[in-house]
């Protein structure tokens, strides 16, 4: 065991305590009976430029949430590590990591980055949530227990792995969505007509093409933005497109080629894909 406080008597700041990541941490703390703090723009308050009711928060907290965009985080990060006690461990939650990391790289203090990889509104249970340790300690290993008792899926990386994948799980995936809405509105086709001969794979497209754009703006581009590793995630697809357009021309041979080639990223996972493919097309029935 650690000497860290046990959550029912910990303090949590939660510095963007209103947005939606936010939320849900707060909701989990305090579920647990920690005593948690809500600091938030919403609420006048100015992280970057802290008034003394802030910094006697900060002073106190075992743990402090900056669940802020990047810019804020990277301003905020300096002022708001040194305000607190050495002990306490600062989580951030960025859905980049590598240019925070190289923020706090020369800090000894407890650091870790989070990110759940779902919206904020599902149930955290079985899901996974992406950990960077920037710099561990006691403090840091509570949250950690903290995320696996809440039921994530807790899979500790580091911050450039996490910035290369997270390119492909978010920002290429978002970026195939967009430009399938893209086509079809090019084509010009008639969404009732769609819907009434609508295959499983186009209901389910569909599906994730509503959930995107029904999404808020800046999310989905600081998806495509931010992460340094989204470029190169969008020139692959540029390139795939365009491989299937010459295999389609191709012979037999050719498109096989094409379909095994676009197989290898599942790996040993294929058959585990296949059957959720299947429950997922069952549930596209009415």
């Amino acid at each position: 065991m650690t000497d860290t406080a046990a959550p029912d008597t910990r303090t949590v700041v939660v510095v963007g305590g209103a947005g939606a990541v936010g939320t849900m941490l707060v909701d989990q703390w305090r579920g647990d009976g920690a005593t948690v703090e809500v600091v938030d723009a919403a609420s006048g308050d100015d992280v970057t430029c802290p008034d003394t009711v802030v910094m006697e928060l900060l002073r106190r907290a075992d743990v402090v949430v900056l669940a802020v965009p990047e810019d804020v985080a990277l301003t905020a990060v300096g002022a708001v590590r040194a305000t607190m006690k050495p002990e306490a461990v600062l989580v951030e939650t960025l859905s980049v990591k590598s240019r925070f990391a190289a923020a706090v790289a020369g800090d000894a203090e407890p650091v870790i980055g989070v990110n759940p990889m779902f919206a904020p509104s599902l149930d955290m249970r079985g899901r996974a949530v992406a950990v960077v340790v920037h710099h561990g300690g006691p403090a840091a290993d509570v949250v950690l227990a903290d995320l696996a008792r809440w039921g994530a899926r807790v899979q500790v990386t580091t911050a450039d792995r996490h910035d290369r994948v997270c390119a492909a799980l978010q920002a290429l995936t978002h970026a195939a969505v967009l430009a399938f809405g893209w086509a079809l509105t090019d084509l010009g086709v008639d969404p009732d007509e769609a819907a009434a001969l609508a295959t499983p794979p186009f209901a389910t497209m569909s599906a994730l093409l509503a959930r995107v754009t029904g999404g808020t703006p800046e999310v989905y581009r600081d998806v495509q933005l931010a992460n340094p590793y989204a470029s190169a995630a969008r020139d692959a697809l540029v390139r795939a497109v365009s491989r299937v357009s010459d295999a389609a021309v191709g012979d037999i041979d050719d498109f096989a080629a094409l379909l095994a080639r676009a197989r290898v990223p599942l790996g040993d996972r294929a058959d585990d894909y296949a059957a959720l493919c299947a429950r997922l097309f069952e549930d596209t029935v009415r």
